[in-house]
């Protein structure tokens, strides 16, 4: 899947994300949900690459499960990945800047 085309929640401490790249990103709202049972809402984004990013995880909460999605650059899309098809190479540069991602990064990725 293309990162253009995935969408990321928020909905407060339960449900929410985090972004992780080698440049800047942003975050752009689309929209909000609303949930009748809880009367809130649920907030809709989409992530937006930065000009020289060539990687972008995301890490998303819903209560107690944690989902990680990996994007790679490849020619000008960014698309989905798993951890056991990156280079060592750039596996060690992600877990370098952000070595709190080491538990999540010997585990599989979520498809």
């Amino acid at each position: 899947m293309e990162l253009k085309d995935c969408k990321f929640y928020y909905g407060g401490q339960d449900m929410n994300f985090a972004v992780y790249s080698d440049d800047p990103c942003r975050a752009l709202y689309r929209t909000s949900i609303p949930l009748p049972i809880a009367q809130t809402r649920v907030d809709v984004y989409e992530i937006e690459p930065g000009a020289n990013t060539q990687w972008v995880i995301v890490k998303q909460r819903d209560g107690d499960k944690d989902n990680l999605k990996l994007f790679v650059k490849k020619g000008d899309k960014f698309m989905e990945n798993e951890s056991q098809h990156l280079s060592k190479a750039l596996k060690e540069k992600i877990l370098q800047r952000f070595p709190k991602l080491t538990a999540e990064f010997t585990a599989p990725l979520a498809a």
